[in-house]
């Protein structure tokens, strides 16, 4: 008798064992490819050096590497959208002082490339926008040399100055403010510059700039998509999916790694895509698994997609859309999960009999990620990102593969990993 308790106390070990090393070798999965898609070599993803084309090698190669099958000859699904980059950035001295790119100033992506001496002129935030004759006054001035300094960053002018002018300044307190594609897709003819304010006194008259803008007007990128067929049901399918793009460089030296914003949804969609790859693993449903490009300029890869699908959209049973998936200390919310509910409410059912996360907080539409796209063509799409202060960082220089903790990694994918194993 004492005998066979022995032998299952180590049964039991062993068991708890296998778990522990299957979770751990996810978990090292996941710092591994989170390090390759956030490294310099990828760029940031973007549109400069072709960040975005080197991700998704990187992706397909995986695919093939776990034995995906793919819908053509590749994983690939093309198409172009036009877009305006800063490829070059050379100094920008104010006072005497060389500014730091991405910590004192961002180029905005929507801007034309400048370089040289300009004078600059602050502006009454208040009376441009609301007093009509001192805005045409000052518009009415020779400003081709000239940037116009405003101590509001939010400026409904920021894109609408029709005046020929070297370009425009939007100060911030503190910090610079994020990285975004406002305006890329249809470039303005003057320079917009955000930076922090008291790197740019009212005594300051003039400034140095030189920087490199490039505007492709049928730019090519793509996203990646790869499958496992379902044993039971290989005519359904079950689609998870990420955007792997991100911000790119800023000229050839800055780029910005994207860790939580997307790098953290593309992993664990390939860790999906390598477990369920496995003939242990082989799901009762077909599994699509989709990284998009394009998101971070406007949602352009999941659109092109759902206009273009593979397969007829009508075959997903439901879509999980991963994005910002690095933290989970406080659960997460599931874009959706109010409007389409009874799924939402399995998973939370699977939640707590697991006491995986905090919470599955539930939040109604938005088109704020890829989902949107699929739920106006009538897929129950859902996004879901992870909760919690331990990490910030978005749209910054900062939001990088080593200080983003990965928190709830495993038990977030632990509990779609059930969802889907247990879906009739």
């Amino acid at each position: 008798m004492i005998k066979f308790k022995i032998k299952l106390v180590l049964l039991f070990i062993a068991i708890i064992g296998i778990s522990g090393a299957v979770n751990a070798q996810d978990t090292i999965f996941a710092r591994q490819a989170l390090s390759q898609l956030c490294s310099p070599e990828f760029g940031g993803r973007g549109y400069v050096d072709n960040g975005d084309k080197i991700a998704a090698k990187y992706i397909s190669k995986n695919f093939k590497q776990w034995g995906l099958k793919a819908f053509s000859d590749n994983y690939y699904q093309k198409f172009k959208f036009p877009i305006n980059t800063i490829n070059k950035v050379g100094d920008f001295v104010v006072n005497g002082n060389i500014l730091t790119p991405a910590t004192d100033y961002l180029i905005a992506n929507a801007s034309k490339s400048r370089s040289g001496k300009f004078k600059v002129q602050f502006v009454n935030d208040s009376l441009f926008v609301n007093d009509k004759n001192y805005h045409n006054n000052i518009l009415k001035q020779d400003l081709s040399n000239v940037f116009l300094v405003f101590s509001d960053p939010v400026n409904k002018f920021r894109y609408n100055i029709k005046t020929k002018i070297g370009g425009l300044i939007f100060l911030h307190k503190e910090k610079v403010g994020y990285w975004h594609f406002g305006h890329a897709q249809l470039p303005v003819d003057y320079a917009i510059i955000d930076m922090v304010d008291s790197l740019l006194t009212s005594n300051v008259k003039e400034i140095n700039i030189n920087f490199k803008s490039k505007f492709y007007p049928k730019y090519e990128s793509q996203n990646v998509v790869g499958y496992v067929k379902g044993k039971l049901y290989p005519d359904s399918f079950i689609a998870i999916t990420a955007h792997y793009d991100h911000m790119g460089k800023m000229g050839k030296e800055v780029y910005f790694p994207g860790a939580n914003d997307n790098a953290s949804g593309s992993v664990m969609m390939m860790n999906f895509a390598k477990y369920f790859a496995s003939s242990n693993n082989q799901p009762d449903y077909s599994i699509v698994f989709i990284a998009f490009a394009g998101e971070e300029v406007g949602l352009l890869g999941s659109v092109h997609y759902a206009r273009n699908p593979l397969f007829e959209l009508n075959k997903i049973k439901i879509l999980f859309n991963l994005d910002m998936v690095g933290t989970g200390s406080r659960g997460i919310t599931v874009v959706n999960g109010s409007v389409i509910p009874e799924p939402i409410n399995r998973l939370r059912e699977i939640n707590k009999k697991n006491n995986y996360l905090e919470k599955v907080k539930n939040r109604g539409e938005s088109c704020n990620s890829d989902h949107c796209p699929f739920y106006k063509k009538g897929v129950p799409a859902y996004f879901i990102y992870t909760l919690g202060k331990e990490h910030i960082e978005y749209h910054t220089i900062n939001d990088k593969a080593e200080v983003l903790p990965l928190t709830k990694y495993t038990e977030l994918f632990s509990l779609l990993r059930d969802f889907i194993e247990e879906s009739k």
